[in-house]
């Protein structure tokens, strides 16, 4: 009996120091619908606009969304992505002090009045770029980071390229020029949304009414932002205004409520009253036409595992919320399925979203706390007192 025994721990403390399950289990989440209002005749006085999400880079509304414009100012975005790439390889810190050469105070247009010799900082010249356009600043930028604003823009269209846009095309940093320098509301809005995306401290200074540079100086200069909407308008946070002769009013705006982030691009506007009603009207009819349904809430205990190898029982949980944009007059019954195996000292899993056969959005699993395997005379000890009970 006692050799049985014996052999019986021998067998299961082996097999046990190393553990590879696997599990599936199935959720049923459905959604109510809920009004929605009719479509009106959205951006009539623009020459393109789009409407883009988020988090899915879907189209909502799309007039003339590939139509190639000039972007004004809102060339500025990709001038900003450039910047934010650079600090996060620390080529530059928002402390790194730039002295004012001759170029940028040449420049026209909107501008900071940064004159030669000046010295400023990187975070002062977000502010002068974010709030109120400063052309001089966009420019004292881009030499500072590829040596000329040429180089820096070579680097501009190399990125065009990178993001896999097919109609853009820039001839300076500032959006002044006016000759083989374009965009389109789609190209705009994935520029847009790679920059809020990846480097979201921007909107720390899109959404500012005013700010100082230089403020505890001799030479304080306040800014203003150009887009008078922000502070007035809930939720709006950017993100850049436009205007030339030849390209005449535009704008790019972003707001996020519900969990659901919405960009509108609009070009060509006679008047910047109306400019900003028809922007801010689109974003409104997005919200009232479409949500993000929730499916899965980050942190859902999906199983609780109690194995013998573990020191303590182990909570199997999504990683991240998992949401699905959806008009806000569908009915969707949503089928959740997770899959799951513990490997080691980690859980690794999937969780995987269906609307009928189709797949429609993936997340992640993994354990909630830290997973300690028992060792060898833990096991043994564990298996010895269920055998005896």
């Amino acid at each position: 009996m006692k050799k049985m025994i014996f052999a019986l721990l021998l067998f299961f403390s082996f097999s046990l120091l190393s553990v590879k399950g696997t599990a599936m289990k199935v959720d049923i989440a459905k959604t109510e619908p809920e009004t929605a209002v009719d479509t009106p005749e959205l951006c009539s006085g623009s020459s393109a606009a789009i409407l883009l999400e988020t988090s899915t880079n879907k189209v909502l509304y799309n007039k003339e969304k590939d139509r190639r414009l000039p972007p004004a100012s809102m060339t500025k975005i990709m001038t900003l992505l450039l910047i934010y790439e650079a600090l996060e390889v620390n080529q530059i810190t928002k402390s790194t002090m730039l002295v004012i050469g001759e170029e940028p105070t040449k420049v026209e247009g909107s501008k900071a009045f940064l004159s030669i010799g000046d010295e400023i900082n990187v975070d002062e010249l977000l502010k002068c770029i974010c709030i109120a356009s400063a052309n001089d600043a966009a420019i004292a930028m881009a030499m500072h980071l590829a040596g000329t604003e040429a180089a820096f823009v070579d680097k501009m269209n190399a990125k065009v390229t990178e993001l896999g846009l097919k109609n853009t095309h820039f001839s300076d940093c500032t959006g002044l020029s006016s000759k083989n320098h374009y965009t389109s509301a789609y190209d705009l809005a994935i520029i847009s949304n790679t920059l809020i995306t990846k480097y979201p401290d921007v909107l720390n200074y899109t959404n500012l009414q005013e700010d100082y540079i230089r403020k505890d100086t001799a030479k304080p200069f306040w800014l203003v932002n150009t887009n008078k909407m922000i502070g007035r308008v809930k939720y709006l946070d950017g993100l850049k205004t436009g205007y030339t002769s030849f390209s005449k009013y535009c704008i790019t705006l972003h707001m996020k409520q519900e969990n659901m982030g919405l960009i509108t691009v609009v070009f060509g506007y006679d008047k910047p009253t109306t400019r900003n009603a028809e922007s801010l009207e689109l974003l409104r009819w997005g919200y009232a036409n479409y949500k993000l349904d929730k499916v899965v809430e980050k942190g859902k205990v999906v199983d609780s595992i109690d194995h013998i190898s573990y020191k303590s029982r182990i909570n199997v949980v999504v990683k991240e919320d998992i949401f699905y944009l959806t008009k806000r007059s569908d009915t969707l019954e949503y089928d959740v399925r997770y899959e799951y195996s513990l490997e080691g000292t980690s859980c690794v899993g999937t969780v995987r979203v269906y609307l009928g056969d189709q797949m429609i959005q993936e997340g992640t699993l993994t354990n909630q706390d830290e997973i300690k395997r028992k060792n060898f005379f833990e096991i043994f000890q564990s298996i010895f007192v269920r055998v005896l009970t």
